[in-house]
């Protein structure tokens, strides 16, 4: 019995353990190998016709962290780099009418870092002949003067325009003197309460508006206690007219998302 237990000690005191180069952390170790990343979705140079989109990221076994940042010349949606998170999958929505890219990275619990990943798409969401509002989703605070821009969107051979841009006044306040408006005819009327009135003209050659031209900028005010944390600006009643006459349909229009902070 004494034999075998010397034995047996004798064997394991000659076997040697390298906890440092055992771990697979440690760039010490011969099989040491960096964090990566992947974006698995959406596809590089992607058009997406809607303004949400999800982005999968991808690392390799070992990798417990992910954070990204967003490029574009969208000031609402723009990012300097997230915090760290495990979840592996970004889900962006109210996205403008704009090309974005995600830079994203990978991480150790040692907090080594991966390279960058990088993926760019373009939303194209909305139809030809619309109107569009500019941005889909913003945060003003209380107090705080805020704009929302409106664009004719493809709207070809149209020389006139008759819309209403519609908001909840027990939110916000629209400010008539701080709005602009850019039509060669430009008439406004306020209601007083949740409704402003635009009819606007070009008379530019016989081509109507420009393509994605600028034409009014309405302002408005948070209200110092709102009732309740967001609201929407949308607009309804739209009618539009060529230069000899013809009603034409505007296909399609957004609403903006005011999230009051």
């Amino acid at each position: 019995m004494k034999r075998l237990v010397l034995i047996t000690i004798f064997l394991f005191g000659c076997e040697k353990f390298d906890l440092k180069t055992d771990n697979p952390l440690d760039p010490n170790n011969p099989e040491y190998v960096q964090p990566t990343i992947s974006i698995l979705s959406p596809s590089d140079q992607e058009t997406i016709t809607t303004d949400k989109v999800d982005i999968t990221f991808q690392g390799n076994e070992l990798v417990n962290e992910y954070r990204y940042e967003i490029i574009t010349t969208d000031i609402y949606k723009a990012t300097d780099w997230s915090d760290w998170s495990a979840s592996n999958t970004l889900s962006l929505e109210f996205l403008n009418e704009h090309t974005y890219t995600v830079n994203a990275q990978s991480r150790y619990l040692t907090e080594e870092t991966s390279e960058d990943a990088s993926v760019t798409f373009t939303i194209d969401a909305l139809q030809p002949s619309s109107l569009l509002l500019y941005p889909k989703q913003i945060y003003p605070k209380a107090n705080v003067l805020f704009k929302i821009d409106l664009y004719a969107h493809d709207l070809e051979n149209v020389s006139a325009l008759e819309f209403v841009i519609e908001f909840d006044n027990t939110k916000m306040d629209f400010s008539e003197s701080e709005s602009q408006v850019y039509g060669d005819v430009n008439v406004v009327f306020y209601n007083g309460t949740s409704k402003i009135y635009y009819t606007l003209g070009v008379y530019n050659s016989q081509t109507g508006f420009e393509k994605n031209q600028l034409i009014a900028e309405p302002y408005f005010l948070i209200k110092s206690n709102p009732p309740s944390s967001s609201s929407t600006i949308k607009i309804s009643s739209v009618s539009a007219k060529t230069f000899d006459g013809q009603t034409i349909e505007v296909v399609e229009t957004n609403q903006s998302q005011v999230v009051i902070q």
